[in-house]
């Protein structure tokens, strides 16, 4: 999904300005990136913010919906966004990290 997509289905819910669109754009990758450091954007890939609806998007796929959540409850839209957000990047997450895996699995931790 592009930015431009992302920015029509937040602008279905709710009218916003691109300015105000980006700002909190770029607060939602942040989030997520500290949230789950390594499986957030495509490999061999850097991010920049955004500057038009153009840009390239270098979010994973999967992220992208819960990028439309945490937008629309940002913009003082509801809280059920918030949680939303939370349960589909979570989802995302898992789903990243267990393609990753590849089959390994991690012993539990011992005293």
């Amino acid at each position: 999904m592009t930015i431009l997509e992302i920015f029509e289905k937040v602008n279905l819910v709710i009218p916003i300005e691109q300015r105000v669109f980006f700002n909190l754009f770029e607060d939602t990758v942040n989030e997520l990136q500290s949230l789950y450091r390594d499986f957030v954007f495509i490999k061999d890939t850097e991010y920049t913010p955004p500057e038009s609806l153009t840009d390239e998007n270098v979010v994973l796929p999967l992220y992208h919906n819960s990028i439309v959540d945490n937008i629309l409850f940002l913009a003082n839209k509801g809280e059920t966004y918030k949680s939303e957000f939370i349960r589909k990047s979570r989802d995302a997450y898992l789903k990243y990290w267990n393609d990753n895996a590849k089959g390994r699995r991690i012993r539990r931790m011992r005293w």
